[in-house]
């Protein structure tokens, strides 16, 4: 459904939980190793010391009725 939009709140780099409206795009930053993402979750400034990859944390999902998401 493209007009839906759900965002996991764990970052991509050690599964740290980045903090809400916070860092340079006023999205989430982790305090783990600095890295910065938008209010759509994408990364934005990278944190110390890691290659970020979002695919790898991407967890399975479905859609199981109109309103309901399944994810892990």
């Amino acid at each position: 459904n493209p007009e839906t939009l759900v965002v996991l709140g764990v970052c991509t780099h050690l599964g740290c939980v980045p903090i809400n409206k916070a860092g340079d795009y006023n999205g989430w930053f982790c305090p783990c190793h600095g890295s910065h993402y938008d209010t759509s979750g994408r990364i934005r400034k990278e944190g110390a010391g890691a290659a970020h990859s979002a695919w790898r944390y991407l967890p399975p999902y479905s859609l199981i009725e109109e309103e309901k998401l399944l994810i892990g």
